[in-house]
């Protein structure tokens, strides 16, 4: 098991990173809803001198805004809405506009007053045409009765009532998406800071566990996809071969897709909150420089494979020894991965495919560091065993040396007492050769090179020139 999930720590990175593009979507909206949060902080902050319910009008609008971006995130459409003031267009006669990419599908014009006919009265300008318009939505009965009534009276302002009628809302919407509407004394709450700091919060934290729970569901389906199909493949193999049966082969398949799941679920989900915890405590161009890095993956990867290995130890499958070990690879290569991810999309900028393929490249060599005991928390398995193998190698040269030592003397010794007697045989026996040639003693000759011969453990075939005389004038075959 313990080997399996070193094989799956890779999947666990490339599959962040390949969600991460996928899901980046929810991302960017969530963005979008932290801003609109921001703004609302500051609606509260510049118009705290003016009255309340003065000041509730713009808040309306904002609050409306972000309930409408949330219920969009949630439904996972493109449709967002924005305030003309946010815009920089304060005094446009448009109060929202509710756009799909960079067009515009909804004109709103939004009214918020401290009673209904005010609010009615507010809404029914001729100038405001067929645009939706936008009441607290504690108002809204009472104002569609004012609208009837005045209608059924034949005012001059009968027709612009009538419009009135036709758009009134009483939340946000567009297609699928609506807010689920804001009461007039939300929004004269709201004018207070420290309350609109916290509407602020609860909706960034709403829209971040949000963005972690729709792309970790998204990514695990992609993590299951995966596993379960590489599973499939291998477990047809060794269907094929008939080292398991069916029944095995959908059980394993099932696990392994579960497994994976919960893996792309697990790692996308911490990966969009650390990315979103950097934008709460940093702000959002730190987090998008943070989150372009790559870091998120990488570190959420990091701790889900930590986690995987601390599992496995408490479950008693693995010792503590190998504990250290995994985690220490898991730390080094999710390292690697993320600084060779962030310099291949650098070198491939194509989406998604120069980070996989330079966090591929760094897993490789953060492996490799891991393994040779270069990098690492403690050393590894491979290392250790190499310093075994050093210390029992050390071991026997040390009680080897000594006796090396002895041996080399005594032959030494031998070799000197050897060839001090051979050398001077030799020199005896050339000095014979030399008489013998100076005398002309056959003889002598012979005898010097028969003890020539005999330092070699050899004896010539005659010992005197007679012998060799004879041997010559004799009809005896003879062989070199």
């Amino acid at each position: 098991m313990a080997g399996s999930n070193r094989d799956t720590k890779f999947d666990a990175v490339a599959g962040g990173y390949l969600s991460a593009h996928l899901t980046q979507r929810f991302t960017e909206r969530t963005f979008s809803i932290f801003n609109n949060s921001d703004r609302l902080i500051e609606l509260a902050e510049k118009w705290k001198n003016l009255a309340a319910d003065k000041a509730q009008g713009h808040i309306f609008e904002q609050l409306e805004v972000i309930k409408f971006n949330f219920d969009a995130l949630n439904k996972d459409s493109d449709l967002f809405a924005k305030t003309t003031a946010s815009m920089g267009l304060p005094h446009d006669k448009v109060d929202i506009v509710i756009k799909r990419g960079q067009t515009i599908v909804r004109e709103v014009q939004a009214k918020s007053c401290n009673s209904a006919a005010r609010s009615a009265f507010a809404l029914s300008d001729a100038e405001y045409k067929e645009m939706q318009r936008l009441a607290p939505s504690d108002q809204i009965e009472k104002i569609k009765d004012l609208l009837k009534k005045r209608i059924d009276s034949g005012t001059l302002k009968a027709q612009d009532y009538e419009q009135t009628l036709r758009n009134i809302k009483k939340s946000l919407e567009h297609e699928n998406v609506s807010s689920p509407g804001t009461t007039y004394q939300e929004s004269l709450d709201s004018t207070n800071v420290k309350v609109a700091e916290k509407v602020a919060d609860d909706f960034k934290l709403k829209s971040a566990l949000t963005d972690m729970h729709e792309s970790g569901k998204r990514a695990g389906n992609i993590g299951a996809l995966a596993t379960g199909g590489i599973s499939a493949i291998s477990g047809l193999y060794s269907l094929h071969k008939g080292e398991i049966e069916v029944g095995e082969l959908v059980s394993r398949v099932a696990v392994d897709s579960a497994k994976g799941y919960a893996t792309g679920y697990v790692v996308t989900a911490m990966s969009k909150g650390l990315t979103h915890t950097t934008t709460y405590y940093l702000g959002e161009s730190v987090a998008r420089t943070f989150a372009r890095s790559n870091a998120p993956v990488a570190i959420a990867s990091g701790v889900v494979n930590a986690s995987k290995s601390l599992i496995s130890y408490l479950n008693g499958e693995i010792d503590d020894e190998r504990l250290l070990e995994e985690i220490s690879h898991t730390a080094i290569t999710s390292t690697s991965s993320f600084y060779y991810g962030a310099l291949g999309q650098v070198a491939i900028p194509i989406p998604v495919v120069g980070a996989m393929v330079g966090a591929g490249v760094g897993y490789f060599i953060g492996n490799i560091l891991h393994q040779s005991g270069l990098i690492a928390l403690g050393d590894s398995k491979v290392v250790k065993e190499a310093k075994e193998r050093r210390r029992a190698v050390q071991i026997m040269c040390l009680a080897a040396i000594p006796e090396i030592q002895k041996n080399r003397l005594e032959l030494e010794n031998y070799l000197e007492s050897y060839f001090s007697q051979r050398k001077n045989e030799f020199l005896g026996s050339f000095n014979m050769l030399d008489n013998a040639l100076c005398s002309w003693n056959p003889d002598d000759f012979v005898s010097g090179l028969e003890r020539i011969n005999n330092q070699f453990g050899a004896s010539l075939q005659f010992k005197s020139f007679a012998e060799f005389d004879g041997f010559m004038r004799s009809d005896e075959a003879f062989e070199f």
